[in-house]
């Protein structure tokens, strides 16, 4: 008995869908004349950002060193190897320890007379630009037109369309018409 209900069924579906098959329509494309009465830009806007680098400055107080003295290498190298020496050989009996002596004292005598040079005492201050690179980014509301509603009279009636180049305002323009019937 199931069986019959599904073949019974199935037979039904087929006949409804070969009588829905057998309804035919009509559709007519025709030209209509029509005058734009409006036009309004369609836009879309985005953030661009761009990065850039950014120079900025500040006046800020410079310290003005004091003029260092004349740094004398070589005497100071003189005297550092001599105390040096003088002093390897009394601390030590071994050959040689005066000469080992002798060098480091002038190595010493070096350093003291560098540093004298350019440790200067701060006198005073001066106002210098000082400016510095930073990285920053830039944004900006960029603004797309992306097409126009165009306002059209024709065949009696106020029609709104899209479309992808602007027309103005008094065009008279070609559009378009479908029609299609079909029985209730």
């Amino acid at each position: 008995m199931h069986n019959r209900f599904v073949v019974g069924t199935i037979a039904a579906l087929v006949s409804v869908l070969s009588l829905t098959s057998s309804l035919q329509a009509e559709t007519r494309i025709d030209s209509v004349l029509g005058t734009v009465t409006k036009v309004d830009t369609l836009t879309s806007s985005y953030v661009r950002k761009t990065p850039t680098n950014e120079k900025q400055c500040e006046i800020k107080d410079v310290p003005i060193y004091a003029e260092g003295k004349e740094s004398n290498e070589i005497g100071s190298m003189l005297l550092g190897g001599l105390l040096g020496s003088a002093i390897g050989n009394k601390l030590s009996d071994n050959s040689g320890a005066g000469s080992i002596g002798a060098v480091a004292g002038a190595l010493v005598g070096r350093k003291k007379a560098k540093d004298d040079a350019t440790n200067g005492e701060i006198i005073g201050y001066r106002q210098q630009e000082v400016c510095t690179t930073q990285r920053v980014v830039l944004e900006e509301i960029v603004e797309k037109i992306t097409g126009y509603r165009v306002q059209i009279e024709a065949d009696d009636r106020i029609l709104m369309i899209e479309h992808s180049q602007p027309l103005s305002v008094g065009e008279r323009i070609e559009i378009r018409k479908t029609v299609t019937y079909t029985i209730k």
